[in-house]
């Protein structure tokens, strides 16, 4: 039994409205996520085309055939560039416009051969959601909103395919009319449903970037980008278990801005917020990739240093003292001197130390420079705990 069309046309329309409800709700609560925008466009124009297709009837009508497919191949071009936008690669709008002309004025060329328009049209169509399907699988980290979406695009190449073959099949004399009705309805039913199905695809990939975005406000300073203490803390506590396992050592550095209230008390807090700003840039500049610096709290920075000896401890930190010193905080114009006192401690196979007593010698070597007056460094020994002691 054959769908009739017109009906069809009207769950276009439904399909389509419904699923822009679901976008215009995500843009408006997330405004900030433009991809979501894009999306809600495609399936507008999708809802605009449905309804002009349902002027046509059955038989179809010139305007309402060209101006409605003509809204919906933009729309699905648009789901096409959502994606790419989504993904940070652009582009893909003068594509998008030369797809629609091209082809609406190949089924104003078409329009009297009833088998040649519907070849246009499902080749119009399958276009976008193939580049849209091709760009999502050549991707190298796939998730699953990925698969979802890249897989019924797919099956809605399939049905406009399995169209287009019933229309050279019908032209070429190897079916007949009511066998194409039948099977032509269904196909694009299918392709209606395969929207349904990459839409949920795009929520899916839209919940992972938004789960991922409050993963890292949960991780990362606001201000400097660096982790924040609490990521630190979680992975001075698996470098103390990786350290357990292989006896390697490794060092933790506790490093504190020098005269930081004063900064906030001549300048202000703007300028004491970019000084720290400027002593994160350091820090990230100067340790190793492998190195793990983060922002502890107010002006006090930490770093866990894999592979590092008390020698190499002593070194770098050093080398960061100096990097400090010699790179001025520039403000409104003007240029001022930065230091830094820094405490280091390091677990060794000899002496194995849990997370909080490596923090504690971190933070009695930092008191030892602070009493020398600041500006230099100190790495934890026996002999610095027995002096403090005295």
């Amino acid at each position: 039994m054959a769908l009739d069309f017109l009906t069809l046309y009207i769950v276009i329309l439904l399909n389509s409205l419904t699923v822009s409800v679901i976008w215009a709700a995500v843009s408006y609560v997330y405004r900030s996520f433009i991809t979501a925008r894009i999306w809600l466009a495609g399936c507008l124009l999708s809802v605009i085309g449905g309804a002009v297709l349902s002027l046509q009837g059955n038989e179809g009508a010139l305007v309402p055939a060209i101006v409605g497919n003509g809204f919906v191949i933009f729309g699905f071009c648009l789901f096409w560039v959502g994606v790419r936008h989504f993904y940070g690669a652009g582009g893909g709008w003068k594509s998008s416009v030369a797809i629609t002309i091209v082809s609406m004025l190949c089924m104003v060329a078409a329009f009297e051969s009833w088998n040649w328009r519907n070849v246009v049209y499902a080749t119009a169509q399958s276009v976008p959601m193939l580049l849209a399907a091709i760009f999502l699988l050549r991707r190298p980290e796939r998730k699953l909103g990925d698969w979802i979406a890249a897989a019924a695009m797919l099956i809605g190449v399939a049905g406009h395919a399995v169209e287009t073959a019933l229309n050279f099949a019908l032209m070429g004399g190897y079916t007949d009319r009511s066998f194409y009705n039948v099977v032509e309805s269904y196909a694009l039913l299918c392709v209606i449903f395969s929207g349904v199905v990459w839409n949920f695809g795009f929520v899916v990939m839209a919940m992972d970037r938004l789960r991922d975005e409050v993963a890292a406000l949960a991780s990362k300073d606001a201000l400097t980008g660096l982790p924040n203490r609490r990521l630190f803390l979680e992975r001075l506590a698996a470098e103390v278990m990786r350290s357990g396992r292989t006896g390697r050592p490794f060092a933790v550095f506790i490093i504190d801005l020098d005269l930081f209230k004063e900064i906030n008390d001549e300048h202000g807090h703007a300028a004491g917020d970019d000084a720290l700003r400027h002593l994160a840039h350091i820090l990230s500049s100067h340790l190793r990739p492998t190195d793990f610096p983060a922002r502890y709290g107010g002006d006090e920075f930490c770093a866990v240093l894999p592979e590092t000896t008390a020698a190499q401890a002593k070194s770098c930190a050093s080398a960061l003292v100096e990097a400090v010193r010699s790179q001025p905080w520039r403000w409104q114009g003007r240029s001022f001197p930065l230091s830094v006192s820094l405490g280091a401690a390091v677990w060794s196979k000899a002496s194995p130390t849990q997370p909080e007593s490596l923090m504690e010698q971190a933070d009695q070597a930092l008191y030892a420079v602070k009493k020398r007056g600041r500006n230099g460094c100190e790495v934890f020994s026996p002999a610095l705990a027995q002096s403090d002691a005295a």
